[in-house]
């Protein structure tokens, strides 16, 4: 077929087949770009929900630690304590949609949170540490000698002592955290 030979019909039929695969092109182009970007935002607003969820669960339970501490500091009786079911389902969240980074700080103020609470419990009474011999099988050994036995007020003054750790070391693990999470919020690469 001669270019310079071409019927109307035929120019015509050629420019359609060309306009049809451009347009095509585009469309499909334009579709799986949009489709990209999108996903992004719809990870970039789960990821933004989880750490808001991190965020108000580190601020609430600083919040109770503090009135916690205050209480036990005055003696008085305690029966708050933290929900670790919904702090397992915010740490779920932040596993699936957060950055490596942030689900290790996550994992690390759990660990800190689960010892400030296992040090409330034995400062309380709710728990009560027994110490069992064992030989190297791990099965108990016969009756031990006689260990002298810490008074009440030393029990409850190492208790005390390891509650004040245990908080300073939740306290900074929200500190770590929290940073983190406004560095990715913000747009931040970590140094």
């Amino acid at each position: 077929m001669d270019l310079m030979n071409l019927t109307p019909v035929q120019a015509t039929l050629i420019a359609t087949v060309v306009t049809t695969v451009v347009t095509t092109s585009t469309v499909a182009g334009t579709h799986l770009l949009t489709r990209a970007r999108e996903r992004r935002h719809l990870i970039w607003n789960r990821r933004m929900d989880a750490y808001g969820a991190a965020v108000q669960s580190c601020v609430a339970l600083a919040r109770m630690r503090q009135e916690i501490a205050a209480r036990v500091d005055r003696g008085s009786d305690n029966d708050t304590v933290p929900d670790m079911t919904a702090l397992g389902l915010v740490g779920a969240q932040v596993e699936m949609f957060g950055s490596r980074q942030v689900a290790d700080l996550w994992n690390q103020f759990f660990d800190a949170v689960h010892s400030w609470t296992y040090a409330l419990d034995l400062v309380e009474g709710r728990i009560r540490v027994v110490v069992v011999a064992t030989d190297s099988f791990g099965l108990t050994s016969a009756p031990l000698p006689p260990i002298p036995e810490p008074s009440a007020e030393e029990k409850q003054e190492a208790n005390l002592r390891r509650l004040d750790a245990a908080g300073e070391r939740a306290t900074a693990a929200d500190a770590r955290l929290l940073q983190a999470i406004k560095r990715e919020a913000r747009f931040q690469r970590p140094r």
